[in-house]
């Protein structure tokens, strides 16, 4: 299995972007030091979603940056980009670990304990867990599971699991407290008015939470 060696990523939405261009926001956000990016354009036509994720893929390689693509399997396949992140009615991680291989990413997206315990059973590199708080974009997923929730999550899991919902630089020291490794954002970047900007505080209040205020990981019980 691959390493998580981020504690930030960026899930794209073009609807959040206020009317600019997402490619060049990206591009902002990969200069100020954003490590990760989720492709997750699902609306977009094969070949539209092919040549976006390959203008991206452009700079994010440059940049050391990984690149993951939301459930299209064969689009990562493609571009040859850094991994997949799948939905609990995806393909089973089993049958994508057989397709990609060990040496991709393969991440999915929990709103239960149960999915969470079911994506480390699978094998899953990491797991997006939330939304944590309330956010207009996760509203489908139901009612936030809040701090206790995330908490329960990060014990039971044994990899690297992302907050997301609602998530902003005020509320990053506590969900790393309730031992969340990194988190998952949209509106906290794309939203805002000097992506750069949003980056570097997203990335400053990621380190400054350090392991030390982290629950201790290797009380985690296996499942």
């Amino acid at each position: 299995m691959r390493s998580v060696d981020f504690r930030l990523l960026l899930v794209t939405d073009r609807t959040q972007t206020r009317g600019r261009s997402l490619p060049l926001l990206l591009r902002q956000a990969v200069d100020a030091g954003l490590p990760a990016i989720q492709l997750r354009e699902r609306d977009l036509p094969t070949r539209e979603l092919l040549r976006l994720g390959c203008e991206i893929a452009s700079f994010t390689r440059q940049g050391g940056v990984s690149l993951i693509v939301n459930d299209r399997v064969d689009l990562m396949l493609a571009m040859d980009l850094d991994g997949v992140h799948l939905r609990t009615n995806s393909l089973p991680i089993s049958a994508v670990r057989r397709l990609v291989g060990a040496d991709r990413l393969i991440g999915i997206s929990t709103h239960s304990l149960a999915e969470v315990q079911a994506a480390n059973l699978e094998r899953a590199d990491y797991v997006v867990f939330g939304p944590v708080f309330d956010t207009p974009s996760k509203r489908q997923f139901g009612s936030p599971v809040g701090l206790d929730q995330l908490a329960e999550a990060c014990r039971l899991s044994t990899v690297p699991v992302f907050a997301i919902g609602g998530i902003t630089c005020a509320s990053v020291p506590a969900v790393r407290r309730a031992g969340a490794h990194g988190v998952a954002v949209i509106g906290a970047i794309l939203g805002q008015d000097d992506v750069a900007a949003a980056t570097h505080d997203l990335l400053a209040s990621l380190a400054a939470s350090s392991d030390s205020d982290v629950s201790d990981v290797r009380a985690r019980p296996s499942v």
